[in-house]
């Protein structure tokens, strides 16, 4: 579970670091988060078993959106 968590840790840099050299550019804003969500879900949906781990896999992809959603709303 661990290698998700970086992945997902490292989809989010990737994506604040994208929202501070576009502060000036919002529809290059809304693209960044939209790839931000898009790759957070691919990496998911690679993995989409119904079992435990899926479902922690879940907990921690969504954790992440949430936190990509705050950030690009500024909260």
């Amino acid at each position: 579970m661990s290698y998700f968590e970086e992945r997902f840790q490292q989809i989010y840099e990737k994506f604040l670091f994208s929202l501070k050299i576009y502060s000036y550019d919002s529809s290059r804003r809304e693209a960044c988060y939209q790839d931000c969500l898009g790759e957070m879900d691919s990496l998911f949906l690679r993995h989409d078993t119904h079992d435990l781990f899926a479902k922690k896999l879940l907990d921690c992809k969504n954790a992440f959106q949430r936190k990509v959603k705050k950030a690009y709303l500024g909260i």
